[in-house]
């Protein structure tokens, strides 16, 4: 609160109800007509915010000095030192209680509202009505300043309405203005451009206080799951956003409550739903790419039996005041809203199987390891555009916003002096980053996202609102599903493009995406609908782990040369069950980095072991090169597997060598080149004699002649470990290998504890520390990765 603010209005007033007030040396005189204590000493903003409300009580309201009391005593239960007081009563003629009044500062008036009405509101009313006295509002109230201007929040209850707690909390009616001399208190509806418009401004102490009150309220009590609560909630944030963002000047805004008839009586909770309904049903079709209008008229912004109509009529009234558009540059920060939220999913979303929500240490160092930094600038520089990135498991959204704000600051900030200055350049940066409070605008062309749990992808449509957009090709949907199933209302939509590629089994492939984060399910069990689409989009869509799925999934999507950062289980790296997903990487992608993490990194949702993999998609030619190498140790292995087999039979069978024309004029020392051969991977003792190798390696020849069935459809019948030792050999890839032991964080139970981090250094700022010569963290390391 600015105290000049409120001193200059209480220099204008007309009765000096307040007559000595120098808030910053904490001094404040009330004129001594005023009844009740005197205030010597007063700590924070509550004091501020009585000495603006006593003087708009006196001089705009047309209350009488007389008629008001402060700091007014109790007697309740034994004696007491410090006896209970209620901050202001302002009586009727009659000298009942009109105004009962609780003063809060800013930042304490959203804490624990409900107990505040309880236990200082109610408790203290009752004990006027124990003394005889009628008491006919009790009213919580702050204030604080905008700008220049002074705005109170306040919630009137009408006390002979509903006299006690208990009846008041089933239906949460107040209104929110203070009433001339006696009136009748109303609730002034809110208006976009109007006299009362919604708050854009507010701190992070206010959103997570009033994040608090919602979950002690709607979690508390039990008997509703804690997703089905979480669910509601966000659903009921996204038409929010839906009315602020559809509404024009002058026009009401549908997500509040209204009240009739002078104050007197509210929406019901029926006519509340329906309204509500409405903006959360054109929700689904504008903003999360819903266009089956059969689908959409089945849904509903809650469920009446998991999430009650009087929850809904409270969170409506809690957040009804706040702006979720427009609030973004507000006292605290950007990401104000987006911090409120991600609190919300936090606290209220309980991860399962294959919803394992990853930190935030390990995306940032996906980024930065991807340098994605060095592309954007690149691709702005050169091609006027920017990376286009996908996230086709998108979860709760952590990776498409946290590219959002990479790409933003590094672009904006911290490496602006790498753009160049043509006017090309000039003209598409003001276009994309300016002005401030909308400098996430370039996020709508370029970040996608795909999350087939409902839930979660509608938090990851809000989520990127709240964080400043980038919401637009977000879609509830299966990451798998087939690229013509991807629909939306607006264009454009990269995601529907496709063509049958011929390298990979003429499969379609969409070839429109610079990059790709993600952290796939694990070994999640897919439902009938995706099994059939995947078995005709898929080279492996018969085998059963959806992480190997979803590597098909990348390669389908990147263009040559895009690149991945991915969370995999370790499980691809090292089992032979996953050799075929293995192979098909090698194939299709240069492999630059893997990174083990430790067995803590998802711990305690999970502590399966998992790795990160850094990948580039390889051009055509490369994949050609690969395919004629294949091809060329593939013939070669069925020669020498036809020979070596041969070779058996007449060594250990005691068949005629005449027998067999593919070893008949060979010679001893020709059959040992050709056991030596197929048993590659073996550092092999000096024989003297064929018999003397099949007997020493037996079990080792017998592995290299089995043929691998289950990779034969992309890879041919043979033994691909020996054909892949050779092509290998002739491509040699460098790959960087990092195992690590710290990542700067532990998960438990009760909280998270603050670790040593072996993946990036960072500054007394908190920024990431990059490409200043040091080798000391895993991405120092990766930054020295080059990338085509």
């Amino acid at each position: 609160m600015k105290y000049d603010v409120v001193e200059k209005y209480l220099d204008n007033q007309k009765s000096k109800i307040v007559e000595v007030y120098d808030f910053a040396s904490k001094k404040v005189k009330y004129t001594s007509s005023l009844k009740g204590m005197k205030i010597r000493k007063y700590r924070g903003d509550e004091e501020v915010v009585r000495s603006f409300i006593l003087a708009k009580l006196v001089n705009e309201l047309g209350y009488k000095t007389k008629d008001i009391e402060i700091e007014k005593e109790y007697d309740i239960g034994r004696p007491k030192v410090n006896k209970p007081r209620i901050d202001v009563v302002v009586k009727d003629p009659k000298g009942d209680p009109f105004l009962f009044m609780e003063l809060k500062s800013a930042s304490e008036y959203d804490i624990d509202k409900d107990e505040i009405i309880e236990k200082q509101l109610y408790n203290l009313a009752s004990q006027e009505i124990g003394m005889g006295n009628s008491v006919k509002y009790l009213v919580l109230l702050t204030a604080d300043t905008i700008g220049d201007a002074i705005v109170e929040k306040c919630m009137i209850i009408d006390y002979q309405k509903y006299s006690s707690f208990s009846s008041w909390v089933k239906s949460r009616e107040y209104v929110d203005t203070l009433p001339e001399r006696y009136g009748k208190p109303q609730k002034i509806p809110f208006i976009k451009s109007g006299k009362k418009d919604l708050d854009t401004s507010f701190s992070h102490q206010q959103l997570d206080n009033l994040r608090k009150n919602l979950h002690n309220v709607l979690w508390g009590g039990g008997g509703t799951d804690d997703n089905d609560i979480f669910s509601s909630l966000v659903n009921i944030i996204l038409a929010k956003i839906q009315d602020e963002s559809e509404k024009k000047s002058g026009e009401k805004y549908d997500f509040q409550i209204f009240s009739y008839k002078n104050g007197e009586s509210f929406d019901s909770n029926e006519v509340l739903f329906e309204r509500i309904n409405g903006l959360y049903r054109r929700a689904l079709k504008q903003r999360m790419n819903i266009v089956d209008d059969a689908k959409v008229n089945k849904s509903y912004v809650i469920d009446e039996n998991k999430f009650s109509l009087n929850k809904l009529k409270y969170t409506i009234s809690e957040l009804e005041r706040f702006s979720f558009v427009d609030g973004k540059n507000s006292l605290s920060g950007k990401d104000i809203l987006g911090d409120f939220f991600e609190g919300i999913i936090r606290d209220g979303f309980k991860q399962s199987k294959g919803q394992f929500f990853t930190h935030i240490n390990i995306v940032k160092f996906l980024l930065w390891g991807l340098q994605l930094d060095k592309l954007a600038i690149n691709k702005i520089n050169n091609e006027l555009e920017l990376p286009f990135l996908i996230d086709p498991s998108a979860g709760s959204g952590t990776f498409l916003i946290e590219y959002m704000r990479f790409i933003t600051e590094n672009v904006k900030r911290r490496f602006k002096d790498k753009i160049e200055d043509t006017r090309d350049v000039e003209d598409m940066y003001a276009n994309w980053f300016l002005p401030d409070h909308r400098e996430n605008k370039w996020a709508s062309k370029y970040i996608y996202g795909v999350e087939i749990n409902f839930n979660l992808g509608t938090a990851t449509k809000v989520n990127m609102i709240l964080h400043g957009d980038g919401s637009t090709n977000i879609f509830v949907k299966d990451g798998l599903s087939p690229f013509n199933l991807y629909n939306k209302e607006t264009a454009p939509n990269f995601l529907k493009q496709y063509d049958n590629d011929p390298l990979y089994n003429n499969k379609k492939v969409n070839n429109q995406f610079d990059c790709i984060i993600s952290n796939p399910p694990f070994s999640v069990n897919l439902d009938n609908d995706t099994k059939k689409n995947v078995k005709k989009e898929f080279i492996f869509g018969s085998k059963k782990n959806s992480e190997n799925l979803f590597i098909e999934r990348w390669y389908q999507l990147l263009k040559p040369k895009g690149r991945f950062g991915v969370v995999l289980p370790d499980s691809v790296f090292d089992t032979t069950e996953n050799k075929y997903i293995r192979l098909f990487i090698y194939k299709y992608f240069n492999v630059k980095a893997v990174v083990s993490l430790p067995q803590l990194a998802f711990q305690p949702y999970t502590s399966t072991k998992t790795s990160l993999l850094f990948a580039q998609k390889k051009e055509k030619q490369e994949i050609c090169e690969w395919n004629k190498l294949w091809s060329h140790y593939t013939g070669e292995y069925s020669k020498l597997k036809t020979r070596v087999e041969n070779l058996i039979k007449v060594y250990v069978d005691g068949k005629s060598r005449s027998k067999y024309p593919s070893i008949k004029n060979l010679s001893k020392q020709e059959d040992i080149n050709i056991l030596t051969r197929l048993i590659v991977d073996f550092d092999l003792e000096k024989f003297e004699t064929p018999e003397d190798y099949i007997a020493k390696y037996r079990d080792e020849i017998d592995k290299t002649l089995k043929i691998d069935n289950d990779t034969k459809d992309l890879f041919g019948r043979v033994n691909t470990w020996w054909v892949f030792s050779q092509v290998a050999k002739d491509l040699d890839q460098n790959i960087l290998m990092i195992e690590l032991e710290n990542l700067g964080y532990k998960r438990t139970t009760r909280g998270e504890k603050i670790m040593p981090n072996d993946l990036y250094r960072t500054n007394e700022n908190g920024d990431i520390i990059v490409d200043d010569g040091k080798l000391e963290t895993a991405l120092d390391h990766l930054r020295g990765i080059v990338w085509q």
